[in-house]
């Protein structure tokens, strides 16, 4: 009897405490203007994806801007776009491959939902919910290879997509790993643990620059060059890759530019800012912030501007090359 008051008495202070807590606002003393969305779309974002986002309409926008000749089926969202072909998927694990007239070249039904695919030709490479990843022969419609990793609890939203290069294919899986298999014989060469969290540790940033291949997942940041292995750990929100450098976005307000080798070259702070999403366009960098700003630095991070953004940034919104999408409208700096 007790435990069960001292227990009921420990909930009860923690639930007090919780309840005192003052959640704590990006608030810049200064701001140099403001900024306010300028131009329609055709209809508001419903769905956002690494690979892009998907209107209400069915129309899509890709990094490259918005692609109005495209219309997904109701429910359907985008995945990713390669070469005038689009992966679109929807929460009952159907997906379909489109060409430009909206002909499906491909359709299949997977047992849970699809969230990150790419395509080359042929090959589809695909990660399920359930933490399979996929090789599939589209033309022939015949599984390659289907592999189960590790299952999971929580995912990030921020899902990214597998990578083809000439002779490997490289998957990001949903508990902090990546696979690396054989393009010619659909085998997994070998895997790489990028970090080993329980919860929310799928891989949310893939790419390749000459010889580094870039991963991260919510903890940390992995490059991977022949001669060694890099770390960068923190809370992380997002990675930009610009040209050889990288940004590395934290959940703190800071801000990091750092080379392939994750050298730091220049750093800088926003107390409290929660960055929603960042582009370069012009030679600057500009990051949404999502209480209603918008940050322009220089690619140094340095000559710092904040702009008051229209609102609060609360629904479903994307960066495109030089862009910024916002529920039915969208700016471009």
């Amino acid at each position: 009897m007790k435990k069960t008051a001292l227990l009921l008495t420990t909930i009860l202070a923690l639930l007090l405490t919780g309840c005192n807590t003052k959640r704590q606002y990006f608030e810049p003393e200064t701001t140099d203007g403001s900024m306010k969305l300028s131009s329609n779309l055709p209809s508001s974002i419903k769905y956002t994806s690494s690979g892009g986002a998907t209107l209400s309409n069915g129309n899509i926008i890709t990094k490259d801007g918005l692609n109005s000749n495209v219309k997904l089926q109701d429910g359907f969202y985008l995945l990713s776009e390669n070469n005038d072909m689009f992966i679109s998927t929807n929460i009952n694990g159907e997906l379909m491959v489109t060409d430009s007239t909206g002909a499906v070249v491909f359709s299949r039904t997977f047992p849970t939902s699809v969230v990150s695919a790419s395509l080359e030709n042929n090959l589809l490479a695909a990660v399920s919910a359930a933490n399979h990843i996929y090789l599939i022969d589209i033309f022939e419609s015949k599984t390659l290879m289907e592999y189960k990793s590790s299952e999971i609890s929580a995912i990030d939203s921020r899902v990214a997509a597998p990578l083809f290069l000439s002779a490997i294919i490289i998957y990001p899986s949903l508990d902090g790993k990546i696979y690396i298999v054989n393009k010619a014989n659909s085998q997994i060469l070998r895997d790489i643990v990028v970090s080993s969290e329980n919860f929310f540790n799928n891989i949310t940033y893939l790419d390749v620059v000459d010889d580094y291949m870039i991963a991260s997942t919510a903890k940390r940041v992995i490059v991977i060059n022949p001669q060694k292995t890099i770390y960068f750990d923190g809370e992380i929100k997002s990675v930009l890759l610009d040209e050889k450098n990288l940004y590395i976005f934290l959940k703190d307000g800071s801000i990091r530019k750092t080379d392939l080798a994750l050298n730091t070259l220049a750093k800088s702070y926003f107390k409290f800012a929660i960055f929603s999403d960042a582009t370069i366009s012009n030679d600057s960098l500009y990051i949404a912030e999502k209480t209603g700003y918008i940050i322009k630095t220089d690619l140094d991070l340095n000559n710092p501007k904040i702009f008051e953004f229209s609102n609060e940034i609360e629904d479903k919104s994307f960066m495109g090359k030089g862009k910024f999408y916002y529920d039915d409208e969208f700016i471009e700096f």
